[in-house]
């Protein structure tokens, strides 16, 4: 999902400044500010979670995914979609869209292409965004060992259902 964004995105930077310059920064500055914005990346998930959440830091967990080597934050308690989404979403607007649009308004193509490099980053949160489109209200709890979330609805009735990926709803009375 994020890649169509990216390119979108790029070809407009082509479109609005041309190909004349290509990334003129050092190439070793723009790997190690890369790396350090993985990191930011994931602080800024961590630092929304801890803004939400009851137990604030206490509630925030960091770690790697070790088999496909990616970086995650993830809170213990279930928070409204409303702050969910604005926690998958503010990485990728700091590191990706900010930066994309600076580097676009002013013919910046490093910045450009950094911020870039974040939308194109940000596909895990989008892939979640994506997954829980379709939600109005409830809470939103982030899965214990899978790429995702459980939703948890309101419903009429009085019965509950066992928790399930993002993307399929879990009705049960929040009253």
């Amino acid at each position: 999902m994020a890649f169509p964004i990216a390119l979108v995105l790029y070809l407009l930077y082509l479109v609005v400044n041309g190909t004349g310059q290509q990334g003129s920064g050092p190439r070793f500055l723009f790997i190690v500010l890369f790396l350090l914005g993985i990191v930011l990346h994931e602080l800024i998930h961590g630092a929304v979670f801890a803004a939400f959440a009851k137990d604030k830091w206490r509630a925030v967990r960091f770690g790697i995914h070790w088999p496909t080597l990616t970086p995650y934050c993830s809170c213990v308690e279930a928070l409204s979609l409303p702050k969910y989404v604005l926690i998958c979403a503010m990485p990728t607007i700091i590191f990706g869209l900010l930066p994309y649009f600076i580097g676009l308004a002013f013919g910046l193509s490093t910045l450009a292409y950094f911020g870039l490099l974040f939308i194109f980053a940000g596909g895990g949160d989008a892939y979640i965004l994506w997954m829980i489109r379709k939600e109005r209200q409830g809470l939103i709890l982030d899965h214990p060992y899978l790429v995702g979330c459980v939703v948890f609805s309101p419903k009429l009735s009085d019965s509950c259902s066992t928790p399930v990926p993002a993307g399929q709803r879990s009705d049960v009375n929040l009253n």
